[in-house]
């Protein structure tokens, strides 16, 4: 019964030390949410974008990558010309302005013969698929 009471005892003890010690870690903060200032500036900007005026022109995703045409990097040359293709055949309201960007890709003087044969076949893919 006295070793019960001393282990009670220890677990006693390293209680009120936790708990004296955990009190200047973990001290509570009176949170009363957000300040006046930033009520403010969401308020604003909830304001401003209400009454901004919408885009009704949406950008076809094919002219950012048609611009990767014209780097001499052969990696991102390849990508875009891929991706392009890609593009072309899933959507065919895009085929044709992209071909006519393919089309003036191979006008480009500093293209390698491996690059201008790649950009024929993925042109040749392009139209085959629209002829089916």
């Amino acid at each position: 019964m006295k070793q019960l009471a001393q282990q009670f005892n220890l677990i006693h003890k390293i209680k009120s030390l936790v708990k004296k010690t955990s009190s200047s870690f973990f001290k509570k903060h009176n949170d009363f949410g957000i300040s006046e200032a930033i009520a403010k500036k969401i308020q604003v900007s909830a304001y401003d974008l209400s009454h901004a005026k919408t885009k009704h022109e949406i950008t076809p995703p094919y002219l950012d990558i048609a611009e990767q045409l014209h780097v001499e990097d052969d990696q991102i040359f390849r990508a875009a010309v891929y991706n392009l293709t890609n593009i072309a055949l899933n959507e065919a309201r895009y085929a044709q302005p992209i071909m006519e960007a393919l089309e003036n890709a191979t006008k480009q003087t500093y293209r390698t013969k491996e690059q201008l044969d790649y950009l024929k076949i993925k042109i040749n893919t392009i139209t085959k698929a629209l002829r089916s």
